[in-house]
């Protein structure tokens, strides 16, 4: 049973990951928002830019580990495993 345990940590992993696409992109709404002001506060717009990038850096390389894995577990190496399971011929 310990395959369900790696399944389960990786389920929560693509959940924090969601979550983290979440915060980019309401960070890009907010530089977005305060661009679209006549006089948009810098100081502001730097914060939120910060957040923003930092925010893609880790969904970024999460999205790689999660890729990484993938290609590691894969019957077939590389993504043909999944194609399978997506119904795409081989």
């Amino acid at each position: 049973m310990a395959g369900f345990g790696v399944a389960n940590e990786r389920l929560r992993a693509l959940e924090e990951l969601e979550r983290e696409i979440g915060a980019s992109l309401q960070s890009a709404g907010l530089v977005i928002l305060e661009l679209s002001k006549e006089k948009p506060q810098e100081r502001h717009l730097d914060r939120q830019c910060a957040q923003f990038g930092a925010a893609v850096a880790k969904v970024e390389a999460e999205l790689s580990a999660q890729i990484r894995y993938l290609t590691q577990v894969s019957p077939q190496g590389g993504f043909g495993g999944s194609q399978v399971g997506l119904g795409c011929p081989r």
